[in-house]
C-alpha cells in the first residue's frame, strides 16, 4: 500500500518558521543516498528538477503558439530557461545594491521548475482541468497550476520513495528544500479558503504552510478568509505579501520573459506588425497608451531601415537589439524596499482598510525583522510596471485575439473536455469504473490501486484524472484524442 501523504503528521510545524535553512520538505525520509559534497542543497535541487520528466515535458508545451508550428517559437522549456537567465540578472543586481546573499542556485532552481504544473494548451489547459473538477466534484477539487508545481515536486515526480513502520510506501517526489518550495508559491492560500476560481494551493498541501510559517498562519487563514476573499485588492495584498523575495524576483523575471519574449515572437510571425498599432483599442490609462505609442515607434523605425545589402539581416538584428534593450532596461529598474510603511491608501475601499488594520503588526508567522525573504519587497523604478503592462496590452489584443489563435484554442478546448471526459468516467463506454481504469498507465493504475487517491474517497478518479491529463504534453494530448476518437486509427493498436 501506499501511504496517503495527508496522514503526514506535522509535528515539526513550529521548527525553523523562517525557513532560512536548506531544510527539506520531509527531513524524516530514509533515503539513504549519500549526496555529493560538491553540490549545496539548492543545487541538488535545481538538478533534480533538470533530470525530472516533469521538465523534459515543457519542450512540448505551449508558451503562446502551438508547439509544432514553427521550430523557433517559445515552448515552455525555453520560456522556464530565459526566465531563469533573467532572474539571476536581477538576483545578482539587488545582491550588488544592498550586499543581500540571494542565492543564485535557489533563483535558478525556483525558476526551471515554475511551469512544471502548467498543463496541456498552456493557461487554457488550466482553465478547463479546473473548470471540470469543480463541475464533477460538486465544488470539492479544483486544479491550479502554481499548486499543481508543488504537487508534482513533492510527490508525482517519480525518484524518491521510503516506507514506515507498518510498510507502506510513501512518494516524496524530488524532495526539494522547503526554502525551493517557498520560491515557487505564489499563491498561500488553500483551496477551501478560497473563491475556487483560481490562485489556491490543494487543501492537501496546507502542511506545507504549516511547515514554512507555523499553524499561526495558517490559522489567520482560517479566521479571516472571507475578509481575503472581498475583493480582488485585499486578495492581491496579500498573495503579495506571503511571498518570499525569492518568489517575488521569479515573478518579475516571469512577466518580463512574457512581455518581451511572446512579443518577439509575435513580431517574427507577422502578427504583431507597424500596422497593429490600429487594431488595439485604447481602454487603457494613459501611462499604457504613452509606452504602447513607443513600443510602435520604434517597431516603425526598424522596418524602415532602407540599406541596400542585407535588409533583411538588418532587420532581424535590429529587433533582437530592440527586446534585449527593453529586458535589460527592466533588469535594472527592479529594486527592494522595505516593507514597513508600503501599504497604499485605502481610498474608499472599507475591505481593504479592513485589511490593513488588521495586519497593522504584520501577517503572523511572516518575520519581516529578521527573515530578508519577507523583510523586503520587489518594487519597478522609472515607470517599468506601466511599460511590462503595456507590452503585455499588444501582445494580448494582436497574438491571444488572433483569429487563427483562438481557432487553435477551441480545438484544444474540444480534446481537453472530451480526454477529460472520458478519463474520469464521466463518459463510459460499458459502465464499469474499472474499464476506465485500464486506460490508464501501469503507474497511475498502481497508484490508485494502492491507496494514493483513496483520501479523494468518491472524488478520486476525477483526482487523478487531473494529474494524469496536465502531465500531458500539447502532443500527447493530441495523439490520444485521436487514438481514442478518431476512426481513422480504429485499426491501430498503439495510440503512440
Amino acid at each position: 500500500m501506499i501511504k496517503s501523504y495527508y496522514n503526514i503528521e506535522d509535528g515539526v510545524s513550529e521548527k525553523n518558521k523562517s525557513c532560512l535553512n536548506a531544510e527539506r520538505v520531509f527531513d524524516d525520509c530514509n533515503y539513504k543516498k549519500k549526496e555529493p559534497s560538491l553540490r549545496n542543497s539548492f543545487q541538488i535541487d535545481r538538478d533534480r528538477i533538470i533530470h525530472s520528466s516533469s521538465f523534459r515535458r515543457l519542450r512540448n508545451k505551449t508558451q503562446v503558439f502551438g508547439v509544432f508550428t514553427l521550430d523557433y517559437y517559445r515552448t515552455r522549456l525555453t520560456h522556464s530557461l530565459e526566465v531563469s537567465q533573467i532572474a539571476r540578472a536581477i538576483a545578482t543586481n539587488i545582491n550588488n545594491k544592498h550586499g543581500l546573499n540571494i542565492s543564485l542556485d535557489l533563483i535558478e532552481a525556483i525558476s526551471l521548475a515554475h511551469d512544471i504544473g502548467h498543463p496541456p494548451f498552456g493557461h487554457l489547459g488550466e482553465e478547463i482541468i479546473n473548470s471540470k473538477l469543480l463541475e464533477l466534484t460538486e465544488g470539492r477539487c479544483g486544479f491550479e497550476a502554481n499548486g499543481q508545481n508543488i504537487r508534482i515536486l513533492n510527490f508525482l515526480e517519480k525518484k524518491l520513495y521510503d516506507f514506515d513502520n507498518d510498510g507502506k510506501m510513501r512518494l516524496c517526489g524530488l524532495n526539494p528544500c522547503l526554502k525551493t518550495i517557498d520560491g515557487i508559491l505564489k499563491y498561500k492560500l488553500p483551496f477551501k479558503f478560497s473563491d475556487k476560481k483560481n490562485h489556491f494551493i490543494y487543501d492537501s498541501d496546507e502542511f506545507i504552510l504549516r511547515r514554512l510559517h507555523g499553524d499561526e498562519f495558517t490559522d489567520f487563514i482560517k479566521n479571516n478568509y472571507n475578509l481575503l476573499n472581498s475583493n480582488n485588492s485585499v486578495k492581491e495584498y496579500f498573495f503579495e505579501l506571503t511571498r518570499s523575495l525569492e518568489c517575488q524576483i521569479l515573478n518579475a523575471a516571469d512577466d518580463i520573459a512574457y512581455a518581451t519574449h511572446d512579443l518577439e515572437d509575435g513580431v517574427e510571425s507577422k502578427l504583431v506588425d507597424i500596422n497593429g498599432y490600429n487594431k488595439i483599442k485604447f481602454d487603457t490609462n494613459e501611462k499604457n497608451k504613452k509606452s504602447i505609442d513607443v513600443f510602435f515607434n520604434n517597431l516603425v523605425n526598424i522596418f524602415k531601415i532602407n540599406t541596400t545589402k542585407m535588409l533583411q539581416l538588418e532587420i532581424k538584428m535590429k529587433l533582437k537589439e530592440f527586446f534585449s534593450n527593453y529586458i535589460s532596461k527592466f533588469i535594472v529598474n527592479i529594486d527592494i524596499t522595505e516593507r514597513k510603511g508600503i501599504f497604499k491608501s485605502a481610498d474608499n475601499n472599507t475591505e481593504l482598510f479592513d485589511f490593513f488594520n488588521l495586519i497593522e503588526d504584520g501577517i503572523p508567522g511572516l518575520d519581516t525583522v529578521n527573515d530578508y525573504s519577507y523583510k523586503y519587497s520587489i518594487v519597478g523604478k522609472n515607470n517599468i510596471n506601466e511599460e511590462i503592462k503595456a507590452l503585455k496590452i499588444i501582445s494580448y489584443k494582436l497574438i491571444m485575439e488572433n483569429r487563427n489563435i483562438l481557432f487553435n484554442r477551441n480545438k484544444a478546448r474540444h480534446i481537453l473536455i472530451k480526454l477529460f471526459d472520458k478519463f474520469s468516467s464521466k463518459e463510459k463506454f460499458g459502465g464499469e469504473e474499472d474499464e476506465i481504469l485500464k486506460l490508464y498507465p501501469d503507474d497511475f493504475q498502481e497508484l490508485y490501486n494502492n491507496g494514493f487517491y483513496d483520501e479523494y474517497n468518491k472524488d478520486k478518479l476525477c483526482k487523478m484524472c487531473a494529474d494524469y491529463i496536465s502531465g500531458m504534453t500539447d502532443l500527447y494530448a493530441m495523439k490520444l484524442y485521436s487514438s481514442l476518437f478518431e476512426t481513422e486509427n480504429i485499426s491501430d493498436l498503439s495510440p503512440f
